[in-house]
């Protein structure tokens, strides 16, 4: 598409603005998974609406296989003696960057979000999930933040505390259980694969942590420490790493070593410490590019989706999420695609292939099956349940792939699920204070057939 200039008061980015750049050199939109959202561009002197083009008014662009055009405020330029003037410009959810806000006691998602429309200035964002989410938001200690670090910029942020995937629509923003959606495409080595690297980093992998908590009781500054906590798995080579972990945050008043300990091998399990950062990262031929036009709608993906992923060089036969994408705004098409690089998305995919299903043509058979579990325990401590996903027959012939807490059913916790060797985990967090009983939580586990 050829982008559009718009004045910084735009809302509506439906018309053709101030004007088309037609003479636009090259324009490329960068997104990540939760993080930035951003645009490049370049733009000759002597080209057609050059002087509409202003630091503080928007470029409006595609950013991926859909029409949505998505607005990007212009914050730099440069200006070398060739002409060519390079401009950057970020995402309008950027805008939050400049909102403040402090609040106290908020427990629950929709109580963060209300919180967060009450902001200086005026915010003219809105804020909506499409899941449920109830624990406490640390984040909100009375202390003035901007939105933007409220949102996932902090520990104890919401991001944090609910976790999720963001979608930053216009002056929409949508937190996701799961943005992306399971697409039957394939990149594959030989058809339409062209270039694959793949990164791994075990730098910041660690297994051990001695946990602790500084905090004020009555008066007097208080540290308690907690023994060396082991999540039980080494990293690479057999070895164990230990590192400090601070969790002032995580409690309001002071918690004993028990309460510590327990809530580091929480965040252990569900940062996966021991397991490495790694990218994959792709290029690849559209089939749309090849003439394919009439199946465009079947062979499109986006940030956050799962693909296939198909290179026997490597024994690499798995699906993967996209977690950053290069488009190319004026050709309409994907530069550049990471995949994987969360440990938890990339562990799902490997395992896989280690259980040896195949993905053929890069169709697949997918179902999904409910599990509801009672967990009960008091504040402050971890309860756990396990499935052993085997031994449902009508699933024969299936390969889990992914579980997801799909609904809280009562009680107010911090829950997450996760998949080893065909045993479905679930460790579940109470962070408010007071006993409980009887709390459910639904979580659902998604099948591949092999």
């Amino acid at each position: 598409m050829i982008p559009i200039i718009y004045e910084s008061s735009e809302t509506g980015f439906a018309s053709n603005g101030l004007g088309r750049l037609r003479d636009c050199i090259n324009c490329v939109v960068t997104e990540e998974r939760n993080g930035i959202f951003e645009c490049d561009f370049e733009y000759p002197v002597d080209g057609a609406n050059f002087d509409l083009i202003q630091c503080g008014r928007i470029i409006g662009v595609r950013h991926d296989d859909s029409d949505d055009i998505q607005p990007f405020d212009i914050v730099s330029y440069s200006k070398p003696i060739s002409g060519i003037v390079s401009f950057h410009a970020v995402h309008v959810s950027y805008r939050q960057s400049y909102l403040t806000i402090f609040g106290k006691n908020i427990n629950s998602l929709a109580a963060a979000f209300t919180r967060l429309g009450a902001s200086v200035p005026t915010n003219p964002f809105a804020y909506s999930a499409d899941f449920l989410g109830t624990g406490y938001v640390a984040a909100f200690d009375g202390e003035p933040r901007t939105v933007r670090q409220m949102l996932g910029g902090v520990e104890g942020s919401i991001l944090d505390t609910f976790g999720g995937e963001y979608e930053f629509d216009k002056f929409k923003v949508i937190l996701h259980k799961s943005r992306g959606v399971l697409r039957d495409f394939s990149i594959r080595y030989g058809v339409n694969l062209i270039d694959y690297k793949d990164e791994t980093d075990y730098s910041g992998t660690y297994s051990a942590v001695i946990p602790y908590w500084k905090g004020n009781v009555n008066g007097v500054e208080k540290i308690v420490t907690a023994t060396v906590t082991d999540s039980g798995t080494p990293t690479y080579n057999n070895r164990t790493a230990c590192v400090p972990m601070d969790l002032s945050d995580k409690f309001e008043d002071m918690p004993t070593t028990a309460d510590l300990q327990n809530m580091a091998l929480a965040l252990m399990h569900s940062r996966q410490t021991t397991l490495p950062a790694t990218t994959i990262t792709v290029d690849f031929v559209r089939l749309q590019d090849l003439g394919f036009d009439e199946y465009a709608d079947l062979l499109q993906c986006n940030l956050c989706d799962t693909i296939n992923v198909i290179f026997p060089r490597y024994g690499m036969t798995g699906r993967f999420k996209i977690v950053k994408t290069e488009w190319d705004v004026l050709a309409g098409r994907y530069l550049k695609m990471e995949l994987g690089s969360l440990s938890t998305s990339l562990a799902d995919a490997l395992g896989i292939s280690q259980q040896g299903s195949s993905l053929g043509d890069g169709s697949a058979i997918v179902t999904y099956k409910d599990f509801t579990f009672t967990v009960t325990y008091s504040a402050g401590t971890v309860g756990t349940r396990g499935a052993q996903l085997s031994q449902d027959p009508a699933l024969a012939g299936y390969t889990p792939v992914s579980a997801t807490v799909f609904q809280l059913n009562s009680g107010a916790m911090l829950p997450l699920a996760m998949l080893t060797n065909n045993l479905l985990y679930l460790n579940a967090y109470r962070a408010t204070t007071g006993a409980v009983s009887n709390s459910s939580v639904t979580v659902r586990v998604a099948y591949i057939k092999d």
